[in-house]
């Protein structure tokens, strides 16, 4: 095995002490004894002892170098890539969740350009379908397509890993406060990992929630398989976090080909969980259709209530005068993607279309969308109003 080893004096720099102890304390290590500017570390392995000087200022000229000497000492105690070791160190603090795709038309660390794109577009709609759960502590069949503001607070504080070769491995890394006996506590205190505090923030929240729901929905998958009520399946692990947005997103990260992936979470040890374990959930190809088929059924039986539709009036259709029905092309609120969305609508708000569509005018209405085979419709619209032209 090679195991690469770090001489970037920058690299080593990065590492702060905070960082430093916390990965210590959690793999294990425990203080001896502090000397001048270093915190003197211990661990024994087998029949051997390691010990560590651990640095307590980034201010000191050498301060990469001791780093470095630290990251030789745990890559012998680990037996592990320091490369690999200060990997972990910076994401410490962070829960992470990771996606191991096995694209068959790529080279081991590639992925396609498309399917590249998708993926990360589709791990971030899981991310938002669990922190929605965790943020209203509501599951809903069909989440709406706008999130309440801490939702997307939450997802500005979340960051994308590094790609990784296996075959090809993406990640995203939420920073998570650290667990603290006191608010005077020290990362240095040897009762630090012990203090439980009442109640999880909501970056872990999420982290649960991610898990919980993904593993709901590969469960909900396997029993779909063998039962002709397939769709009962999904219904009754919506509690659980499962819905037609989540099932979506999971299909998006097997690509337009459909490739089978591992999903897996691994909190911060910074904030460790002792009463939960979370083994690698993979998904293979014949899950994809069915998480599709889920997603689709769902919002037909569920709508999407109180959406706003936007967008320019393409087709009227009534028989006579009254009612009559409109499609328009146009984006929902909270999503961008251009959908045709059908409605009928009284003869006033008929009317007021017809003049929308020959003057060409941007419209706006709100109500219920619900998906019918390929169509989408939307119930209950009202609020049909012409759009304010900002220029004017």
């Amino acid at each position: 095995m090679i195991r690469a080893q770090v001489t970037d004096r920058d690299a080593l720099a990065a590492r702060s002490p905070t960082e430093l102890a916390m990965y210590l304390r959690a793999n294990g290590w425990v203080t001896r004894d502090r000397a001048g500017s270093s915190v003197h570390w211990v661990k024994p392995v087998g029949d051997e002892e390691f010990e560590v000087h651990q640095p307590q200022e980034s201010t000191l000229r050498d301060y990469p170098l001791r780093v470095r000497d630290l990251l030789a000492v745990l890559a012998a105690a680990e037996e592990r890539s320091e490369l690999e070791i200060l990997g972990d160190i910076t994401s410490v603090s962070m829960d992470v969740h990771a996606v191991r795709a096995f694209p068959s038309d790529s080279s081991p660390g590639m992925i396609g350009l498309d399917d590249g794109v998708q993926a990360y577009e589709s791990l971030r709609n899981l991310v938002l379908a669990a922190a929605y759960v965790a943020a209203t502590d509501q599951p809903r069949a069909v989440q709406p397509a706008r999130k309440p503001a801490d939702v997307l607070g939450f997802l500005r504080e979340v960051r994308i890993g590094v790609p990784a070769e296996g075959s090809f491995i993406f990640s995203v890394h939420t920073p998570v406060p650290p667990r603290l006996s006191s608010p005077q506590a020290s990362f240095f205190d040897e009762d630090m990992a012990d203090a439980l505090e009442p109640a999880e923030p909501f970056e872990r929240r999420v982290s649960l929630a991610l898990f919980d729901a993904v593993r709901a929905a590969y469960s909900a998958a396997n029993d779909a398989l063998a039962s002709v009520h397939g769709l009962d399946a999904f219904t009754e692990a919506v509690p659980l976090g499962v819905s037609a947005n989540l099932c979506e997103a999971l299909v998006g990260l097997g690509g337009a080909a459909g490739h089978p992936f591992d999903f897996t979470s691994r909190l911060a040890p910074s904030r460790p969980l002792r009463a939960r374990v979370f083994p690698p959930i993979r998904f293979r190809r014949d899950h994809l259709p069915v998480l599709a088929s889920a997603a689709q059924e769902l919002r037909e039986l569920v709508a999407d209530e109180g959406v706003l539709l936007v967008g320019n009036v393409v087709r009227l259709h009534r028989e006579g005068t009254g009612a009559g029905e409109i499609s328009i092309a146009g984006t929902i609120e909270g999503d961008d993607r251009l959908r045709r969305v059908w409605m009928r609508l009284d003869e006033e708000d008929y009317s007021r279309a017809t003049d929308a569509h020959q003057q060409m005018r941007l419209v706006s209405v709100r109500g219920d969308l619900v998906r019918r085979g390929t169509r989408h419709y939307l119930t209950n619209p009202s609020g049909f109003h012409f759009v304010r032209d900002p220029g004017n």
